[in-house]
């Protein structure tokens, strides 16, 4: 018997990412000296302008693999 997909069960390892988030939080701001809120505004700020560079490309990515995955269903391309 499979599992219903929001089963609990199923995303077991978030507490464990998240958890490995927060001992790298720590980490940081026990290495830099600052403190743990500083360190994850930084990782916020940073994350977000990652996601604002990126986030185009991953636009131009998925409309040319849709491209060429009709082109494929009507015959236009052959692999």
């Amino acid at each position: 018997m499979v599992p219903h997909p929001l089963d609990p069960r199923w995303i077991g390892w978030v507490p464990s990412a998240t958890g490995g988030v927060r001992a790298a939080l720590r980490a940081i701001a026990h290495h830099t000296g600052l403190p743990v809120v500083v360190v994850a505004a930084v990782g916020l700020v940073l994350s977000w302008r990652f996601l604002r560079r990126t986030l185009p490309m991953l636009i131009e990515v998925a409309f040319a693999v849709a491209l060429l995955v009709v082109a494929t269903r009507f015959g236009w391309v052959r692999w």
